[in-house]
């Protein structure tokens, strides 16, 4: 029975683990996360059904990890890198190393503009098993069109399955992607 019990919590692991985050997998709790992260923080959110937690790596040049959980199970990741420490030669290598690992990604520019400010940039998307993973530069600009901040995030997500079968575009492939 242990051998039945040990082989069935493998298969699980390498069939739903999450690319660079392979310690995890889609659905895993919060307690769960915390074996993995025990510092992580709970945010709040607007949403009754989503809840969101924030952990703060040391040593790295990433600002900030937040997990997205619906109904207490992991449906998205984002990590947020620290602008102060990634330089354009990292962002590059990061880029490389994923269409490398992945192949060329499905990429989409977008804008969004605002009464006070806009929002410009790219979102580069890869397919990866049941994982979708974006590779998104934010670039905020003032009235006046002054570049007032930059963000660097890479997003991991889970693609409704249902929607995965029916060969469906791949903007309706991700489950709740905002």
């Amino acid at each position: 029975m242990k051998k039945i019990i040990t082989l069935f919590f493998l298969v699980t692991c390498l069939t739903f683990a999450i690319p660079n985050f392979e310690t995890l997998g889609w659905g895993f709790t919060i307690d769960a996360i915390k074996g993995f992260y025990p510092k992580v923080e709970s945010e709040f959110t607007t949403s009754n059904d989503v809840t969101k937690y924030n952990y703060y790596p040391k040593d790295t040049n990433m600002g900030k990890i937040v997990f997205y959980l619906v109904d207490n199970q992991l449906y998205k990741i984002v990590t947020t890198f620290d602008t102060t420490k990634v330089r354009s030669a990292d962002v590059e290598g990061l880029f490389k190393d994923y269409s490398d690992k992945w192949g060329e990604p499905s990429s989409t520019p977008f804008e969004e503009n605002y009464d006070t400010f806009s929002i410009r940039g790219n979102e580069h998307t890869w397919i990866v098993g049941s994982t979708y993973i974006s590779f998104i530069g934010q670039d905020y600009f003032d009235n006046n069109n002054n570049l007032t901040d930059s963000k660097l995030m890479v997003e991991y997500g889970l693609i409704d399955p249902t929607k995965r079968e029916t060969k469906s575009s791949l903007n309706n492939l991700i489950l709740d992607k905002k």
